[in-house]
């Protein structure tokens, strides 16, 4: 993740122009409900469909951020605009349509290392930040709100694809489609924070496991 960042004491976010560009690519509301038709297309002759509207889907959030991290344990994206929900809390967060069906990303805060590919063998040869938030997963909801889905292992416009993954750490329920009410609640899967919920800025000594190389952008 890249860009200007926050660094909270023990959990926190570090957000960057590197992670709201991958939600931005993923559910930018205007241009990416069109893109196919014409958004950067350079064809003056094919008409842009007009996006159609977000849908307004209430957030119920069950996910613990794991101790010792703190602060907000999720965090959406409605395009570049993070939105914050605390957990045991909810908020109405806003679905954009991308390729004919509405989804939205989100994260799990607190700080996690990458996926390593063997036992003390952690490659990070694009620079991407570690430890970090874990992401890789999106709410997709019908248009009706009739279902609501878990999006798991989306990483084709993440960093790359061994940044810290939510998907088996987090589930997503329809709670009722009127209004639009989605619950997001951990697994029997736990995801497993840095020490002491340290960051790429302070994670040193005993605290960076084998094969693991803190790096912030």
């Amino acid at each position: 993740m890249g860009g200007g960042y926050t660094d909270v004491t023990r959990g926190g976010r570090r957000r960057s122009f590197a992670a709201l560009r991958v939600w931005t690519v993923f559910l930018a509301p205007g241009c990416a409900a069109a893109w196919l038709a014409a958004c950067g297309s350079g064809d003056n002759s094919t008409q842009e469909e007009t996006p159609s509207p977000a849908i307004s889907m209430i957030v119920v959030n069950q996910m613990p951020i794991p101790a010792p991290c703190m602060g907000a344990s999720l965090t959406f994206f409605e395009g570049t605009t993070p939105v914050d929900i605390a957990y045991q809390s909810k908020k109405t967060v806003q679905v954009s349509q991308l390729f004919g069906v509405y989804q939205i990303g989100f994260q799990v805060n607190g700080w996690y290392w990458r996926t390593c590919s063997s036992p003390g063998n952690c490659p990070n040869p694009k620079n991407c930040q570690n430890p970090d938030n874990a992401g890789q997963v999106a709410v997709q909801i019908a248009a009706n709100c009739s279902s609501a889905t878990l999006v798991q292992n989306f990483s084709e416009f993440t960093c790359d694809s061994l940044v810290p993954n939510a998907s088996q750490a987090v589930s997503v329920t329809l709670q009722k489609p009127s209004p639009c009410t989605v619950v997001v609640a951990p697994t029997s899967t736990m995801l497993t924070p840095t020490d002491q919920c340290c960051s790429c800025s302070s994670c040193t000594g005993g605290e960076i496991p084998a094969g693991q190389v803190p790096h912030c952008q």
